[in-house]
């Protein structure tokens, strides 16, 4: 049970008054970055070159897999050829 005049909001201080900061500004300081050219630089000089030793070799194992099922198929589309000549 609440009573009728009890207040809903609290009490608000009509008379604030902020506080000036000396010196302050109100804009977004700016720190200096590394650009993007020094990041790929850097990227591209000491991580891209161990990454790409193993993406070579994974990509030569993928090739030298696949090469027999290829190789296969050509000898079978020449046999075919072959075969479908003869007549």
């Amino acid at each position: 049970m609440t009573a009728r005049n009890s207040r809903k909001f609290p009490v608000v201080e009509f008379n604030y008054q902020p506080r000036a900061f000396v010196g302050y500004q109100g804009r977004c300081a700016k720190t200096a970055g590394p650009s993007f050219r020094s990041i790929s630089r850097e990227y591209f000089q000491t991580e891209a070159r161990r990454d790409f030793v193993r993406e070579a070799i994974f990509f030569a194992a993928i090739v030298a897999t696949t090469a027999a099922p290829f190789l296969s198929a050509a000898s079978a589309l020449s046999e075919f050829c072959r075969a479908i000549g003869q007549f």
